[in-house]
């Protein structure tokens, strides 16, 4: 996969993350000014690549606060169990759920869920340090985040910035199958969430049309995934998000119950697969 890809959606992804005028006092201040000077350096990077600016796909994270702003509850227990992060062998499987957990992560950070945070925190950083992603940034992730549990928008912005690091550092490595299945995770997990919410919901309007939000999104997430018919692993995925693009890819707002039915279903067993 062409790296600027994978950049064309992580650098997007920061710039539509990091929210401008927050404040951290005393002891974040330094952490500030590196959140600042990385989200600086990514603005110069994509001014320097035509058409970057132009490939934005929406983080889990922003998944999560659009969630939020429509009035969705935070639902304990429907997150992936942090114990089966033992269960995850090969690299594949261990980038998949990075994804997932990074999702995870977000969805605790916006609701500032105190301990559902630490826990996928933990597993986060298990996943980072198995798969080999060593940066100085994630060296410290745990301690900044355990410093700023009480400052959700310096928290957000941690944890993106981690996941900025994870993503330069496998495409610096040449490992740009693993970057994409961990974009490929969260967006699952994302939706997963999404679709779980929806279904518990009295009046679903504004959280189905999170999902249907999606339909650009994942038609340049699909484009990612294509070109990769040699590697069945990576094209098992692409079959299958194109099944569920298809399905959302007409839906217009109110989605119908049975159009959240069946797109519920095929997320849930797609998110099954990977985190089994």
């Amino acid at each position: 996969m062409n790296r600027f890809k994978v950049y064309r959606y992580f650098l997007s992804v920061v710039l539509g993350i990091m929210l401008l005028g927050y404040a951290c006092g005393g002891r974040q201040e330094g952490e500030t000014r590196a959140i600042t000077d990385n989200k600086e350096r990514s603005e110069m990077i994509l001014r320097s690549v035509d058409g970057l600016e132009d490939y934005p796909i929406p983080t889990s994270v922003e998944v999560v606060e659009m969630l939020q702003r429509a009035g969705a509850p935070y639902i304990l227990g429907i997150s992936n169990p942090v114990a089966n992060v033992d269960r995850y062998f090969t690299e594949r499987s261990k980038a998949l759920n990075l994804g997932v957990y990074g999702a995870d992560l977000s969805y605790a950070g916006t609701y500032e869920m105190s301990q559902d945070i630490r826990k996928y925190l933990q597993v986060c950083k298990q996943l980072i340090d198995e798969l080999n992603i060593s940066t100085s940034f994630n060296q410290g992730f745990v301690q900044r985040v355990e410093r700023n549990l009480d400052n959700k928008d310096s928290l957000i912005n941690i944890v993106s910035e981690s996941f900025y690091d994870t993503y330069a550092f496998l495409t610096d490595n040449r490992r740009d199958d693993l970057a994409l299945l961990v974009i490929t995770g969260s967006w699952i997990e994302g939706m997963y969430l999404t679709s779980q919410i929806a279904i518990g919901a009295r009046d679903n309007t504004e959280i189905t049309d999170v999902i249907i939000r999606q339909n650009d999104p994942l038609e340049k997430l699909i484009a990612l995934l294509d070109g990769h018919e040699d590697d069945a692993f990576i094209h098992s995925m692409y079959k299958d998000l194109t099944e569920i693009y298809e399905l959302i890819g007409n839906q217009q707002s109110p989605m119908s119950g049975s159009a959240l039915d069946s797109f519920s279903e095929k997320i849930e067993r797609l998110r099954n697969r990977i985190v089994s």
